[in-house]
């Protein structure tokens, strides 16, 4: 039996990828890369394929061709090497980090995060035995603490925690200290915040921990870049993929020029779809699904492979709407639902409303809501056993016949019922009258939900003891140092 199922149509090719790399060459030797830190600038100064004016790096064509061939090079070998069982089959769920507001679980209200929110969103998260990045930064912490106090409640409230970075060079020294003793990778991100010019304080903390990265190679080290179609890049995908090999291979080639054995992690994008209306990034876009499968198009026919199969590792919950409403609830499912359909398990992103700005802890509780709903769905195309059995079906209507029992109290429908049609805890089916008498909606149900498990007693999970002196030690010489 045939099913209808649309596949994609692009353009995209090996050759209009070729002349992409011949256009960002062209750029980053006619242009140049804006490098504002003298010690770059001197580092590479009189290197075979580099003139310096001014402030301005300009890479030769050859020598951006070369590292693009380098990069291309060890990404094909990866990709070779890479099977379908490499990813997962395990639906997981993960919230999204870094929301500076967060929507009041009993008032409704937006306001700003506190300290005290971040505790209770990272509880409320674990009880569900979900992980992710801090939910919140807190605003009634000074800002040049942070960053510092996120690691920290992160790393003591859970173990399912995934703590973000830093925001400055300051923060930077303690997050590294705290993610040694957490052992955890530490990694410092190298932003192209403006359009051909590498961000100088990003170059000032590179700098700062080059010197461990030689000892031990401990450190990662990887570059940047957003591009916002029709905003900060060209609306075409052609356009922005020139636009990102212009800026990822310049940047590549003068970290390769100051020191060969410098490994940059990067990827290509064809852009993050955006509303030019409100000028902003369209969380939510019905196109994403579309832009993530021309990004995972891009390397491999850079690498000169062409791909047989798609399948994208996860998907995102995101929403540009800015309350737990109608279209959280129709962008965040329209876009995970496809994503689940064309083979995705992971979802990250649970809870975070109005372009990541926001967090709800309702709006979580219905996000897992949307992916176990989404699994059903899913699981629902290779039905369970139970559906077909025909042990007992005689009997059974036998019996509901001579009304020695109903369907609905006979043990065949209590033992199966789970496996064919479950019913969900949040979504609620019933009548009209039965409804009246409550008026409760999902929002009402999630909201509960949520006052109810952050209230329960309970949480044992503790950091050893060893770790928890550290990170307490590490926090104490930073208050002092930072809130001079």
């Amino acid at each position: 039996m045939k099913y209808r199922y649309p596949e994609y149509r692009t353009a995209l090719n090996k050759e209009m990828l070729e002349k992409c790399c011949d256009i960002g060459a062209r750029i980053a030797e006619e242009t140049g890369l804006m490098v504002r830190h003298k010690t770059f600038r001197n580092a590479v100064q009189g290197r075979e394929g580099v003139e310096i004016k001014g402030e301005r790096v300009h890479f030769s064509q050859k020598l951006i061709k070369e590292n693009i061939a380098r990069f291309t090079a060890k990404a094909r070998k990866t990709l070779l090497v890479q099977k379908e069982e490499a990813f997962s089959n395990e639906w997981k769920i993960t919230y999204g980090g870094g929301a500076s507001e967060v929507i009041d679980i009993e008032t409704d209200e937006i306001r700003l995060a506190t300290l005290q929110d971040l505790k209770i969103l990272i509880k409320l998260a674990d009880s569900f035995g979900i992980e992710g990045a801090y939910p919140v930064i807190p605003q009634d912490v000074v800002p040049s603490m942070r960053a510092i106090a996120c690691f920290k409640v992160s790393c003591e409230s859970s173990g399912k925690g995934m703590p973000g970075g830093y925001l400055d060079m300051r923060q930077a020294r303690y997050i590294y200290e705290m993610r040694q003793v957490m052992e955890k990778v530490f990694t410092v991100n190298l932003c192209v915040p403006r359009i051909m010019t590498i961000d100088e304080e990003d170059l000032k903390i590179f700098l700062e921990f080059y010197p461990l990265w030689k000892k031990d190679r401990n450190i990662k080290f990887r570059i940047q870049d957003y591009h916002m179609l029709g905003i900060n890049t060209p609306i075409s995908t052609t356009g922005c993929i020139a636009h990102y090999i212009a800026e990822l291979f310049s940047v590549y080639s003068l970290f390769h020029l100051f020191d060969p054995e410098l490994d940059l992690s990067l990827s290509i994008s064809a852009g993050q779809p955006t509303d030019l209306r409100g000028v902003c990034i369209a969380f939510g876009s019905p196109k994403m699904h579309l832009y993530s499968f021309l990004d995972s198009m891009i390397i491999p026919l850079l690498c000169g492979l062409e791909p047989e199969n798609y399948r994208p590792t996860r998907v995102r919950l995101e929403t540009s709407s800015c309350a737990v409403d109608e279209q959280a609830g129709m962008e965040k499912m329209a876009s995970a639902l496809l994503g689940a359909l064309q083979g995705a398990r992971q979802f990250r992103y649970a809870g975070s409303l109005g372009i990541n700005e926001i967090f709800s802890g309702v709006q979580f509780v219905i996000d897992l809501e949307i992916v176990n709903y989404i699994r059903e769905v899913v699981e629902s195309f290779n039905p369970h056993a139970d559906m077909f059995v025909m042990e007992g079906i005689y009997e059974l209507l036998e019996k509901v016949s001579l009304e020695r029992e109903q369907f609905i109290s006979d043990v065949d429908t209590a033992s199966k019922l789970r496996n064919i049609i479950p019913s969900s805890n949040l979504l609620h089916r019933e009548k009209l009258r039965s409804w009246m008498s409550h008026r409760k909606t999902v929002k009402h149900r999630a909201m509960e939900i949520c006052l109810q498990r952050i209230n329960e007693e309970g949480n044992d999970f503790h950091l050893p003891d060893d770790k928890q002196k550290a990170l307490n030690e590490i926090y104490m010489r930073a208050e002092k140092e930072l809130l001079k």
